[in-house]
């Protein structure tokens, strides 16, 4: 006879362990991470830290994580997030004890770009690294800042001056 047989206990079980599984992974958070965004506007050579950030929580995988004593490569805008192509390595930017000389520079230079900037008075050409970039704005002049070594800073400093310097971007 029917009724003498016990109740299905076990499937019973194992049908609502897999309706809560399946409710928890359809209803579980996505999971998330802390990202700096900026909380002032970040120069460019400015290391990022926590005085000039705020962590935000993001989706895990939106943003590549920032490597450890980064540095600004271009200019950051207040609020915007920072992002893995907006840093570099501190050395980068403008190696130590160098001086940075405002200079018209090509539309391409980005901050850490190498260039030789060529003194016409003399014909001396200065290694140098782009400190920051020239503005994007189009209603802006096209300077930006070029670090050089101190023994030809102030050469390069009286020339530049007088607008007697070309700045020379490799393109390799």
């Amino acid at each position: 006879m029917l009724w003498f047989q016990p109740p299905p206990w076990g499937r019973w079980t194992a049908a609502v362990l897999v309706a809560l599984v399946a409710l928890w992974v359809e209803l579980r958070p996505d999971p998330t991470v802390e990202h700096p965004f900026a909380a002032v506007v970040i120069a460019v050579g400015e290391p990022i830290t926590e005085a000039n950030t705020d962590l935000r929580r993001v989706p895990a995988g939106l943003l590549k994580p920032l490597p450890p004593g980064s540095v600004a490569a271009r200019e950051i805008a207040a609020g915007a997030p920072v992002l893995a192509s907006d840093v570099t390595d501190p050395g980068r930017v403008v190696p130590e004890g160098w001086w940075v000389v405002a200079a018209d520079l090509p539309a391409r230079a980005q901050t850490g770009d190498r260039v030789q900037v060529v003194l016409l008075d003399s014909g001396k050409v200065v290694s140098g690294v782009v400190a920051s970039p020239a503005s994007s704005d189009p209603f802006a002049p096209a300077s930006g800042g070029v670090a050089v070594e101190p023994g030809a800073a102030a050469e390069v400093a009286m020339a530049a001056a007088s607008g007697r310097i070309a700045v020379l971007l490799s393109t390799g």
